[in-house]
C-alpha cells in the first residue's frame, strides 16, 4: 500500500504544469492520412483528385460524426477502406481560388438551436456527440486528460476568446440549465459568465466520472453531463473562423521534451516528431494519446485525428518490458489502485480466455479505462488492453442481438410468408 501511495504522489501524475509553453503552430504536412472508416466519399473524390484546404472529402451517416475535409493543398494518392492519403502539392491559381471561395458560416447570426445547430456543426467537421447532451447540469472538464498532456492550463489562461466563443455556441446546443467549468484547485481562475469549480489535479482525477463526483459529490448523478475542454476549444475555433475544423491541439512529448502544438488533422506521427526534434530510437514505444490511456503504434505513417490529445515517445528502459506470456500472480495491486473499485485482474483473466459474459456480471462497463491497473501490474500484463478487448467483444455481441431482435420483429410480406410455409418448403424440395 505504501508503494501505491508513493506512486500516486509521483509528480509525474500531477496534472498541472505551469504555462511554460503555450501553443506553437505545427508543421505543414507533406502527407496526410485521414480516417474514412464508415465515411461515404463525396461524389468526384477519387484517386488523383486535386484538393484544397477545407474541401469536403467524405460524410459520415451518423448525425454526431463530423464530415471529413482536406487540411492541405494536395493530390489524393490512395483511398483504402480505412484511410484517404493526400500528398502535398504546390497549388496553381485555380486551386487557390477554390480555397479562397470556401464559404464562411456566421454561427452567431444563425437562429438555430439544438439539433438544427448540431447538424450545421457536423457539416463543419465537428463531432457533436458530447455537445448536446440531454442534461440539467453540464460540466466542462478543464483538466488535462492524462499525465504528460499539458495543453489544458495554457488553453484556459491564454485562449479565452476561443473558449468564450465555444461556450456561447455550447449554450445554444445544450438544454442544460447550468454549465460549470471544473479546473484544478491550484488555479485561481475566474470567468465572469460561468461558474468555476475547483477539483483535485492528480491523475486519475481528470477521468470524466471522477470529475463529476468531485463536482457533485455523487457517483452517477441523474441529469449531469460532461464535455471535454478540447471539444469546447474545437467548437470555438469553428465559431471564430466560420470555417470547417481541420486542426487539433495536442502535446508532443518524450522524457526530455514536451510542447503544445496546433496541428493539421491527418498529420503523420513521423512528421510531428521530426518537427518537434523528438528522436525515436530502437526499443522506444510510440503512443498516440496519453501515456497511460493511449494506444501504442508500430508505424510512423499513422496519423492524428481531430480528437487526438497527444503523441508521446516512451523511451526504452523507462518502464519494464512485457516478455512473452505473463500470468496474473494475484498480488492485488490493481484491485487496490482501481478508482472504480473493480477487480481488474479478474476482468483481464476472463478476457484472456474469452469469457466475456462473465465480465458483464462483474460490471466491466464501470471501468473508467484510466490505465492505472496496467501501470502497477508487477507481472507486466496488458490489463487495460484485455479489458478494452472484452468491452469490444461484448459490444459486438449486443449489436448482433439487437439485429436479431429487429429481424424477428420485422413484419413479413405475404409472399415471404408463403415462401416460408411448410407447403412451399415441400414444393421447393420436389
Amino acid at each position: 500500500m505504501k508503494e501505491l501511495f508513493q506512486m500516486l504522489n509521483d509528480p509525474r501524475f500531477h496534472l498541472l504544469y505551469g504555462v511554460t509553453q503555450r501553443f506553437s503552430t505545427g508543421p505543414e504536412p507533406r502527407l496526410v492520412r485521414l480516417n474514412r472508416e464508415g465515411f461515404k466519399l463525396v461524389e468526384g473524390v477519387k484517386k488523383k483528385t486535386l484538393v484544397y484546404p477545407r474541401m469536403r472529402l467524405a460524410v459520415h451517416p451518423s448525425p454526431q460524426k463530423g464530415d471529413a475535409f482536406s487540411p492541405i493543398f494536395g493530390q489524393i494518392t490512395e483511398i483504402s477502406e480505412r484511410s484517404i492519403f493526400v500528398e502535398a502539392v504546390e497549388p496553381d491559381e485555380k486551386l487557390r481560388q477554390a480555397a479562397d471561395a470556401v464559404e464562411k458560416v456566421d454561427l452567431a447570426a444563425l437562429p438555430d438551436r439544438g439539433a438544427d445547430l448540431a447538424k450545421i456543426l457536423k457539416g463543419l467537421g465537428l463531432n457533436t456527440r458530447s455537445l448536446g447532451q440531454d442534461c440539467k447540469t453540464l460540466i466542462i472538464n478543464g483538466l488535462n486528460p492524462d499525465p504528460g498532456v499539458a495543453w489544458a492550463e495554457p488553453m484556459l489562461l491564454t485562449h479565452l476568446d476561443n473558449l468564450k466563443a465555444g461556450l456561447d455556441v455550447l449554450r445554444r446546443l445544450s438544454p442544460a440549465e447550468k454549465i460549470l467549468l471544473a479546473v484544478p484547485k491550484e488555479m485561481r481562475l475566474h470567468y465572469h459568465d460561468i461558474e468555476v469549480v475547483h477539483v483535485p489535479a492528480w491523475y486519475p482525477a481528470s477521468v470524466n466520472a471522477l470529475v463529476i463526483k468531485a463536482v457533485t459529490g455523487k457517483e452517477h448523478p441523474d441529469g449531469v453531463g460532461i464535455v471535454g475542454l478540447h471539444n469546447v476549444w474545437s467548437l470555438g475555433r469553428v465559431a471564430r473562423t466560420g470555417l470547417p475544423l481541420i486542426e487539433t491541439v495536442l502535446t508532443l512529448g518524450s522524457y526530455t521534451h514536451s510542447g503544445n502544438y496546433i496541428v493539421k488533422e491527418g498529420s503523420t506521427l513521423g512528421e510531428l516528431l521530426h518537427f518537434a526534434n523528438i528522436e525515436l530510437r530502437n526499443g522506444d514505444t510510440l503512443v498516440r494519446g496519453g501515456p497511460l490511456r493511449g494506444e501504442s503504434l508500430d508505424r510512423l505513417d499513422r496519423s492524428v485525428t481531430k480528437g487526438s490529445t497527444g503523441v508521446f515517445v516512451v523511451e526504452a528502459g523507462t518502464i519494464p518490458p512485457m516478455e512473452g506470456h505473463s500470468p496474473c500472480i494475484n498480488c492485488g495491486a490493481c484491485v487496490l489502485i482501481c478508482p472504480a473499485r473493480l477487480s481488474p485482474s479478474f476482468l483481464s483473466r476472463n478476457a484472456e480466455f474469452a469469457l466475456h459474459e462473465r465480465n458483464r456480471a462483474e460490471h466491466i462497463d464501470c471501468c473508467l479505462e484510466c490505465g492505472l491497473c496496467g501501470y502497477v501490474c508487477i507481472a507486466r500484463r496488458p490489463v487495460l488492453q484485455y479489458i478494452r478487448l472484452s468491452k469490444y467483444k461484448l459490444a459486438q455481441a449486443d449489436a448482433a442481438a439487437r439485429l436479431r431482435e429487429l429481424q424477428i420483429a420485422a413484419p413479413q410480406s405475404p409472399m415471404a410468408s408463403a415462401a416460408a410455409s411448410p407447403a412451399a418448403a415441400a414444393q421447393g424440395g420436389e
